[in-house]
């Protein structure tokens, strides 16, 4: 039904894009790509997923970044993750890092041009400031959680709690509604509500949604239900992590299932664009399977960077549909992608103010692939960074090591990897003097986090540098494929290798991806001028890099944030540490500002602390007749007593005349209106009926003030404060410099 459904959408631009990001979601872990390479491990079962890619384009030349963090930061920033400083691990709990402050999110861009924007599930991008988090990044609504893992049941990072319920420009503090609900199924009944409640006030809405899903990263955990029979039958019950794995990964289509089939009973199937993107490779060791790719998660071996991804839906042209594209696409491509190239919108590199902001704003790294995606034109790159880091060598000090760090670029069919090839830690764990580089399985999963038991030593003969079918239905593994030189012994575990070898030690390799997609063949000592042309490439990078192992962007120096403050469940929560403590600011400074002065008792008069904002104002809006004058944004005055707000209008005036005025008593997200105080949002819309060129006369150069009075309504006896970023000026529906 889906498939049939979506086969007959026309070529339109989309009205409506959907991302899904699936964390440490297997190359080979859809089963349709099981059909397309391997064919005899079979994956898990995935037909909505299956529907939609088949229907699509499959991106099969498709990168992402090794790890987390990287991806995340890389995808909503449009930046290599080695120019923000996201490049070398991955954001944990009261880590103090963010992605950097002054750069524009792919929500931001979505945000400014009249979309109306969510996000859902791992946000894993910085959470110093309430600048950082996702309500203040470009997305009008949030729900997940702030840092990289979470229990999926109970909802916890470490010693507290982080879920959270955002609005934008306002945090809620926790959302205990979700305590006891699986996360993946909790994200999807997010998704469904939201995305109803936006048709169902404004029917010509356009909507972004960020479906970032926590499965099936770590810790193993599912409802028996999804696993039942199916999973059972394909993996056997003597490999439980394979077997939660499986059950993981139909939760995930599952989900996606819903969310589509919620789309199509609002009407908007036919006008939305679905995007799905692994963030990394898959972890054998955690159940994923990237076969019959090299590598896994953490290396830049194709199992950890060439990601499972296609597009499907609105905008593409019906020639393209049910293909398979080769062509290079890299995760940074998707902001100019999406927001220039399929919804139409100015693509500002340019950054966004941030006082405190160390560094200049990165230059954009993604290039916009609508036209390669829509109608299978070539790629706008013949190129892609891979991997740049900076880290130390990987194994024990004083063990020899050409290169400290690692990098990994392709250019046209080559590939060249230099360096350590995997931020795998292998300390020196024998007497020989080997390190373990595959390792028996101890106890990863247990009965406490999960109700499916899993065996405490169960062997999962993985290896991060070489190739790891997954088990058979018959419950067994194949044997791993060693790499030629790390020396394994076929069968013997745990397997070793000599620190010295060169996926420790550090080398350099080459590859050519299109006849050896596997990466079985080093041809780097056949091809030295290959050899020097891309190691010189990747040194023009690496002189770019913003410099030392994980360099901090900005100045997030100073303690580790840790749970304080209100409590969910009894535990304290994951919050912001730095700058503004009220959320609603959206503060990009990470100085906290003064005491407020002790504020006066309630009743008539002016205060002496009101804030605004007019960064979702329109202006003039050129309309079918003449022009239609519109306004919004928010105002809130914080020293009112209690910590409530005062009845606010705000009047629009032109060239010194009212024209318009409205109490300002509506959340900012276009939901329907509150009343009473304290309302912290206090969001308007103003619109002035008619034709603005007969109520004013004429076209030309006009002035637009937005004022703020404390009261019910305009009155001179009130204070007036003008928003900011007023006066504006307008020539002809076109903002211009006043």
């Amino acid at each position: 039904m889906l498939y049939q459904t979506l086969a007959l959408a026309t070529a339109a631009s989309p009205k409506h894009i959907v991302f899904f990001l699936i964390d440490d979601y297997g190359f080979g872990d859809a089963s349709y790509k099981n059909a397309m390479y391997d064919g005899k491990t079979a994956a898990p079962p995935t037909p909505t997923i299956d529907a939609l890619a088949m229907s699509g384009v499959r991106l099969e030349s498709y990168y992402v970044n090794k790890l987390c963090s990287p991806t995340r930061t890389a995808l909503l920033s449009g930046r290599y993750a080695y120019t923000i400083g996201q490049d070398d691990g991955v954001i944990i709990n009261g880590q103090n890092v963010d992605m950097p402050l002054n750069l524009r999110t792919i929500g931001d861009h979505f945000q400014r041009g009249g979309w109306n924007t969510s996000a859902y599930g791992k946000w894993d991008a910085g959470m110093t400031a309430w600048g950082s988090t996702p309500s203040c990044r470009g997305f009008d609504h949030y729900r997940g959680f702030y840092s990289a893992a979470s229990d999926y049941f109970k909802h916890t990072v470490g010693p507290g709690f982080d879920y959270h319920t955002d609005e934008r420009g306002a945090s809620k503090a926790g959302d205990p509604s979700a305590v006891g609900v699986y996360t993946t199924e909790a994200v999807t009944s997010a998704v469904q509500g939201w995305i109803t409640g936006q048709i169902a006030a404004r029917p010509e809405a356009k909507t972004f949604a960020y479906v970032a899903h926590e499965a099936v990263h770590g810790p193993m955990e599912v409802p028996e239900r999804y696993i039942g029979d199916t999973c059972r039958a394909l993996v056997g019950d003597s490999h439980g992590t394979r077997l939660i794995y499986c059950g993981m990964v139909r939760a995930v289509d599952e989900s996606v299932a819903n969310i589509t089939a919620t789309y199509e009973k609002l009407g908007i199937l036919n006008d939305t664009l679905f995007v799905l993107s692994a963030d990394n490779g898959g972890i054998p060791a955690d159940g994923g399977s990237n076969y019959p790719l090299r590598g896994n998660k953490a290396t830049a071996f194709e199992g950890g960077v060439r990601g499972l991804g296609f597009v499907s839906g609105a905008g593409l042209a019906p020639s393209v549909r049910g293909t398979v594209s080769h062509e290079i696409m890299h995760v940074t491509d998707w902001l100019p992608t999406l927001a220039g190239g399929a919804a139409g919108l100015t693509v500002d590199a340019s950054g966004r103010p941030c006082p405190t902001c160390n560094r200049s704003v990165a230059p954009l790294d993604g290039v916009d692939q609508w036209a390669m995606l829509s109608m299978g034109a070539p790629s706008a790159r013949t190129e892609v960074l891979l991997d740049l880091q900076t880290t130390a060598c990987i194994h024990a000090a004083g063990v020899p090591c050409d290169v400290p760090g690692s990098g990994a670029i392709r250019v046209g069919k080559w590939k060249l990897m230099h360096g350590h090839s995997g931020v795998w830690d292998a300390p020196l764990s024998s007497p020989s003097g080997k390190s373990s580089g595959c390792t028996a399985r101890s106890g990863f999963a247990n009965a406490k986090s999960f109700p499916f038991p899993v065996p405490a030593n169960e062997s999962n003969p993985w290896c991060p540098f070489g190739w790891t079918p997954p088990p058979r239905a018959d419950g067994k593994y194949e044997l791993p494929i060693p790499a030629p030189d790390i020396g394994c012994t076929p069968g013997v575990l745990p397997c070793a290798m000599p620190v010295t070898a060169g996926y420790l030690a550090g080398h350099t390799m080459l590859f050519d991806v299109e006849a050896d997609m596997f990466e079985e063949h080093d041809v780097a000592a056949a091809n030295p001028d290959v050899v020097a042309k891309l190691l010189a490439r990747l040194q023009v990078f690496n002189s770019s890099h913003c410099g030392g192992s994980r360099c901090e962007p900005d100045d997030a120096g100073g303690p580790k944030g840790k749970p304080a403050g209100p409590t969910v469940s009894g535990l304290p929560l994951w919050l912001p540490w730095r700058g503004d403590p009220a959320p609603a600011m959206c503060d990009t400074d990470r100085t906290p500002p003064p005491t407020p002065p002790t504020p006066p008792a309630p009743g008539p008069g002016p205060k002496a602390a009101l804030h605004s904002s007019t960064e979702s104002s329109t202006g003039l809006v050129k309309a079918a007749v003449g022009l239609t004058l519109q306004g919004g944004g928010w105002c809130w005055d914080g020293a009112w007593t209690g910590g409530g707000v005062p009845p606010m209008t705000v009047r629009l005036s032109v060239d010194g005349t009212a024209t318009a005025s409205v109490l300002a008593n509506v959340t900012r997200s276009g939901l329907p209106a509150k009343t009473g105080a304290p309302n912290p949002e206090h969001g308007f819309a103003l619109l002035e009926s008619g034709s603005w060129v007969d109520t004013l006369g004429s076209a030309g150069k006009h002035r637009l003030d937005l004022d703020v009075f404390l009261s019910p309504s305009p009155t001179e006896k009130t204070q007036t404060t003008p928003l900011k970023g007023s006066p504006l000026c307008f020539q002809d529906g076109d903002k211009v410099s006043c």
